[in-house]
Parts: structure tokens; C-alpha cells; sequence
């Protein structure tokens, strides 16, 4: 039964992406990213969900709370603060700009070189997320079939993803993400409940307090700002913004995206910590050991599959459109179409080469908190005085590099990239009479 009903997914997936290619063919790269700026609050925040609930919030929430316990809950947690604080601070701002991309707005408040920066540095960081999301997708589909049939099940739904991307853009996106949320919505929910009433599941395991001695305000420091800063200022959450029909539209979806990733947090820690002696705590629930009702399981499965397909989906788009927005300064929806295939595929052949989901994740964000989110949100706080561009840039150039080298020793190089890279941010912001490199006034915001 779960084969047929995910077959039928793959094949509903292609359907809505032929059927969506026919009202974007001639659409340019920016209404092909953007959907014209048509989406509702509510399709937003439901997009948002199927978008942040993917690897990292289920298998890899799992995988962490054998580690820390009840203190996973804030891999989500930190990012349903920074959604909010998006709502609250960043969506009306960068909408203001009447930017398209993250870098594109990088360029409006900068300048070219801040652009193509920030640019270079998402894409190399945001192959690892896409690897992340297809790494969780073939982790658990070998997990809960026969290792053939879950190994062709995974290339045959990577593709069907990458083309349903590719041909159906931001308007497809949009529209597959609220079916998704609906998919793991009731897969989630309906385990969780089946849990409260089970008599398998040891309570005495469960602490309900999220902090440890695994886990402690240093560890959540550092969570916050490598993980919770992408929430406030990353291209998948601009995206969803860029697409909104106006700003309190934007601001009212983050914020009820917010609420629901709170609520997702509870649920997704509550079954790792019911089930912390399976392999992965929440693909285990799915196993043949696993004594949960089989319904129960094709509805977990296929909500499981739905966020890592909705993730990945909006980060192969984010992604690509950079590459052809900011690099290329080019405008082709037929281009950006070929760049989705490009990193999609890619991102296939990098999930044979590491099943670490954090820890793709975990390189990615330390490249780009430091690089630019966190010299970007600064600007967009301190919102008095125009931008020293030469000052702004030397200090995101530093902040990656530590980012970088971070990465390759093992060292916590990040943090301090992400400190010092704020500094500079801070003090680029000057008066008009002290800054010689004055960037032009902002274009006439979106409606």
C-alpha cells in the first residue's frame, strides 16, 4: 500500500508540473521565481512549514535528541523565533527594496560586489542543503522498504522533483507545499496522538524541559545564531516574501508560519523521545519492529516524504534562480530551468557521499551566517545612514572565511566570524557627509 500511494505522489508531481509549465513558459526568471507576487498570507505560512520541516526537522531531530534529549526541540524552536522576528522586522523592509533575490537586495543596499559575493556564497553553501534534503529523502526511503526498491524509489522521486521545479516554478512550489503541510500535518499528528494513548512508550525517557547537561545557554547561543539568524535573513524565507501579494501579507504568513513550526517542534521531539532505542527515532517508528498501527505508518510515511520533498524543492529554486538573477544578471526562465536540473542532479551524487544530514547543514550555515546573513540583518536593523560599501564587504569577506575555516578544523572559527562580520556591518552604516560611497535610494517598494 505505502509503494502504490507513493508512487501515486510521484505521479501527481509531474502532472502539476507539466500542468503548471504551460502558465510559465514565457514568464521571465523573476515572475518564474516570484509567482507574479500573487501568493495569499496563508499559502505563504503553509509553504514556509513544508519548506523548513525537511531532513533536518525530522530524521535529523531524531538523530539529535539521542544526544541531547528534550533540548532538540530548539533546532526548530530557535527558527520559529527567527520566522517571527522576519514578520516583525525584515519583510517589509526588503520588500521595500524591490529586490527579487537575497543577494538582489544585497546589490540594492550595497552594491554589485556585495551582490555576487552574497550570491557565490549561497550557492556553495546551499548545495550542501540540497544534499542534506535528498541525503534525509534516500535515508529514509531505504529505511522503511527494501533497500532496491527504497534505492530506486529515491532516484525516481529526486527526479520527479527536480522536473517539477524546473517546469513549474514558484507557482507549482507554492501550490505543492500547502498539499505537503496537509500530508505531514496529518502523518504527524496522528502519530503523536497514537502515542499519548500507547502503552509502549516509556514517559520516565521524556523530560519535558529543553535544556540539559547536554545542552546548556552557550550550546543555544550558538544554535540561535548558526541556525535561528537563517530564519530571519535566508533566500528560501525571502523567497516566500518576494511571492506574498503585499507586505502585511508577508508579515502575517511568517508570523502563522511561526506559530505552526512551534507546534510542529513539540510533536516531531515528542516521538525521538518515544522511540530514542531505534536507529533514527523517528524513521524507527516506521520499521517492522515498530508496534504502531500500519495506517498510522503510511500516514507518518508519507508525511516524512512530503518534508523532505517540500524542502527540496524550494531550495533547488532559491538556488538556481541566484545563479541566473546575481551571477549571470541574467532574466531566462528557460536557463534557470537547466540550472534546477544542474543542481538538482549534482545534489543526487553528493548524497552518495556523506548520510551526515546536521552535519550538511551545519557546513552550509557556517558559511553563509557569517558570509551574509548576519551583515545583511544588521544593515536592515540599523536602518539610519548610507552603507560604506568597501567596509561592509571586508568584513563579510572575514566573516566566511571564518566560517570557512571553521569548517575545516573543527574549530568554533564561526561564532567569531559571525561577531566580527556584524562589527564591520555596524560600522559601515554611517552618515551621508561621512560615507563616500553612497548607494542610490531604494526603488519604489512592491505593493
Amino acid at each position: 500500500m505505502l509503494l502504490a500511494l507513493l508512487c501515486l505522489y510521484i505521479f501527481l508531481l509531474i502532472v502539476l508540473s507539466v500542468y503548471r509549465s504551460k502558465q510559465t513558459k514565457e514568464q521571465n526568471a523573476r515572475n518564474f521565481l516570484t509567482a507574479s507576487g500573487g501568493a495569499s498570507a496563508i499559502l505563504c505560512a503553509l509553504s514556509l512549514v513544508s519548506t523548513i520541516i525537511g531532513g533536518s526537522a525530522t530524521l535529523g531531530i531524531g538523530a539529535l535528541a539521542q544526544k541531547i534529549g528534550t533540548a532538540a526541540f530548539w533546532w526548530l524552536g530557535v527558527g520559529a523565533i527567527g520566522l517571527f522576528l522576519h514578520g516583525l522586522w525584515i519583510a517589509r523592509a526588503i520588500r521595500s527594496t524591490g529586490a527579487c533575490t537575497l543577494p538582489d537586495v544585497l546589490g540594492r543596499l550595497v552594491g554589485n560586489g556585495a551582490k555576487r559575493w552574497s550570491a557565490f556564497i549561497i550557492v556553495v553553501s546551499w548545495v550542501g542543503v540540497v544534499a542534506a534534503q535528498f541525503t534525509a529523502l534516500r535515508t529514509l526511503l531505504t529505511d522503511i522498504l527494501p533497500s532496491s526498491q527504497g534505492e530506486v524509489l529515491y532516484l525516481l522521486l529526486t527526479v520527479a522533483i527536480v522536473l517539477h521545479t524546473a517546469f513549474g516554478g514558484q507557482k507549482a512550489v507554492l501550490r505543492t507545499d500547502a498539499m505537503q503541510t496537509a500530508l505531514l500535518t496529518g502523518g504527524f499528528v496522528s502519530a503523536a496522538l497514537w502515542c499519548l494513548t500507547s502503552s509502549s512508550v516509556d514517559w520516565g525517557a521524556i523530560d519535558p524541559i529543553p535544556f540539559n547537561d547536554s545542552f546548556g545557554a552557550w550550546d543555544w547561543l550558538k544554535l540561535a545564531l548558526l541556525v535561528g539568524v537563517t530564519y530571519m535573513v535566508g533566500p528560501d524565507i525571502f523567497s516566500r516574501t518576494f511571492a506574498a501579494s503585499s507586505s502585511r501579507s508577508a508579515s502575517l504568513g511568517a508570523w502563522v508560519g511561526s506559530a505552526l513550526l512551534l507546534v510542529f517542534a513539540v510533536i516531531i521531539t515528542f516521538l525521538a523521545m518515544s522511540n530514542l532505542s531505534a536507529a533514527n527515532p523517528l524513521s524507527g517508528w516506521l520499521s517492522d519492529a515498530s508496534v504502531m498501527p500500519s495506517f498510522i505508518k503510511v500516514a507518518l510515511a508519507l508525511g516524512l516524504v512530503s518534508a523532505l520533498a517540500g524542502s527540496a524543492d524550494t531550495v533547488l529554486l532559491s538556488a538556481a534562480g541566484i545563479v541566473e538573477k546575481d551571477l549571470l544578471d541574467g532574466d531566462q526562465s528557460s536557463r534557470l530551468r537547466r540550472l534546477i536540473a544542474l543542481f538538482g542532479f549534482g545534489a543526487v551524487l553528493l548524497t552518495y557521499q556523506s548520510s551526515d544530514i546536521i552535519g550538511w547543514l551545519l557546513y552550509a550555515y557556517a558559511l553563509f551566517v557569517p558570509g551574509v546573513a548576519v551583515p545583511l540583518l544588521v544593515l536592515l536593523l540599523k536602518k539610519q545612514g548610507s552603507v560604506n560599501k568597501r567596509i561592509w564587504l571586508v568584513g563579510a569577506i572575514i566573516g566566511g572565511a571564518l566560517g570557512l575555516a571553521g569548517n575545516l578544523t573543527g574549530w568554533p572559527l564561526a561564532i567569531v566570524g559571525v561577531v566580527l562580520s556584524a562589527m564591520f556591518a555596524w560600522f559601515s552604516k554611517t552618515s551621508q557627509m561621512e560615507n563616500p560611497s553612497v548607494i542610490p535610494k531604494r526603488e519604489n517598494s512592491l505593493k
